[in-house]
């Protein structure tokens, strides 16, 4: 009978401790705004439109330099 106890004493303790240490965290980490501020959208391709218009520009002027050769 005392094992019984044992046992239950310990789930009462694991409980106990997910409800005052795991929980709160758990919450805290998970919590989201309920009026999130919005965010600006990011100008990732910018940079590489630059890249695609200068390797254009480049071949445009190599094939027109070529093209002046004999």
């Amino acid at each position: 009978m005392a094992n019984l106890q044992d046992k239950f004493k310990q789930r009462q303790a694991l409980e106990d401790a997910y409800g005052n240490f795991v929980e709160p965290y758990v919450n805290a980490v998970m919590e989201i705004p309920n009026n999130p501020v919005p965010t600006p959208p990011v100008r990732v391709c910018q940079m590489g439109t630059y890249r695609v218009s200068g390797w254009l520009l480049l071949t445009l002027v190599y094939c027109w330099w070529m093209r002046g050769r004999p």
